[in-house]
């Protein structure tokens, strides 16, 4: 009975650690919304939640020698049209970072990305991934992949402009 209750509770540790090892190495949650814009135009909304202690980065940095930058990566299609650049709110901090020695646009807590597109045919899904890097003040992790696919809601002003 007793080799039954510390096998129980190495399991139990086991897990309990298994869990955290899993959680320090994906510091942040990706969910993906889209947002009917009006005249056959959609917001499509990445908000990445991190873990305190936890940055990504900013799609527009002053170099490639630093760290990945965040990207969102379209399969192409005709079925839909970028409009501009992806615009960055939440929490948003501007420093100089000694580790790569220049100063970087980073998000904490929060990073949303809002890409407008046009819709030409909302039968296909906009499918393709975001690709970021996170660090802390003692590691930055490798770059790292999330596959998104954004279903076309029936959309306002669009029934007849294609």
């Amino acid at each position: 009975m007793m080799r039954s209750a510390i096998h129980s509770s190495l399991l139990s540790l086991f897990a309990a650690l298994f869990t955290l090892s899993a959680t320090a190495q994906n510091p942040i949650k990706w969910s993906f919304t889209a947002k009917d814009a009006g005249n056959c135009q959609l917001d499509l909304i990445y908000t990445g939640v991190l873990e305190e202690g936890w940055c990504t980065y900013s799609q527009f940095l002053e170099s490639e020698d630093g760290p990945v930058a965040t990207m969102l990566n379209f399969e192409a299609g005709a079925h839909f049209k970028l409009l501009g650049k992806a615009a960055e709110s939440g929490e948003i901090i501007q420093s100089y970072d000694k580790v790569f020695e220049m100063n970087l646009s980073k998000f904490k807590h929060k990073a949303i990305l809002t890409q407008r597109v046009e819709i030409i045919d909302p039968s296909k899904p906009i499918v393709g991934n975001v690709l970021f890097m996170t660090c802390n003040d003692e590691m930055c992790l490798p770059p790292k992949e999330v596959d998104f696919s954004f279903k076309i809601p029936a959309l306002t002003g669009c029934a007849n402009k294609h």
